[in-house]
């Protein structure tokens, strides 16, 4: 019973004797919020500056909302089997309104961004050849930009970019790739240099048909 006096009386003491609190100050960088908690529980983002808060009821933790960028490498298969490694790179920040939802319910937000973009190009790039899928890199940059945004929202990310930056086949196939490159330009080498020889023969022979005329026209009477 003594115990609980003394819990009661405590507990009605906390709200008036406020000087037993200490003002604390904090100095918040303009790339940051500081999200506030009273008694564990959110109690609102203090903006950049110097700000107060009554220690040890309050507490606070910095947040930085800069632009940071992470990139996400995956493999997948095209629609004719070819295997590729994709490189995508995510810039990504916190909305400066929404510094709560990203503090209290996100844990790793890089590897859920990861995961969110490998799903993205694993749904997108098997519906394309390998030529079409070089060819529509920005067309995958935006639906992933698209997907994993509206992922994020909920958690107060923003998604500013996502760029595919790197798309390399399989050793083999690259080699394949290459060897057939390199025999279509032997071809249009080939094809070049016999044109040419053609017209090398067309005007020697016809010099040689002038010159044979002018030597006709010189011994006529």
């Amino acid at each position: 019973r003594a115990q609980e006096r003394v819990f009661a009386s405590w507990k009605d003491s906390l709200p008036e004797r406020t000087e037993e609190t200490m003002p604390c100050c904090i100095c918040v960088d303009s790339s940051e919020r500081a999200v506030v908690q009273k008694f564990g529980q959110y109690a609102y983002t203090a903006g950049p500056g110097l700000n107060l808060i009554c220690w040890p009821i309050c507490s606070a933790a910095n947040v930085s909302i800069k632009v940071r960028q992470i990139d996400v490498r995956t493999e997948t298969k095209t629609k004719d089997n070819v295997t590729l490694r994709v490189t995508t790179a995510i810039q990504f920040s916190v909305n400066p309104d929404e510094v709560d939802k990203y503090f209290f319910k996100l844990h790793d937000p890089e590897r859920q961004i990861s995961a969110h973009v490998e799903d993205s190009v694993r749904s997108f790039l098997p519906t394309l050849n390998l030529d079409h899928a070089f060819e529509s890199k920005e067309i995958m940059a935006n639906d992933i930009k698209d997907s994993v945004s509206k992922s994020m929202l909920p958690y107060g990310l923003t998604i500013n970019k996502a760029l595919v930056v790197d798309m390399q086949p399989d050793a083999s196939v690259l080699a394949a790739m290459n060897q057939i490159n390199a025999a279509r330009r032997n071809r249009e080498a080939a094809m070049e240099k016999a044109e040419a020889e053609k017209i090398m023969c067309v005007r020697s022979a016809e010099a040689d048909a002038e010159a044979k005329h002018l030597s006709g026209v010189g011994t006529e009477p």
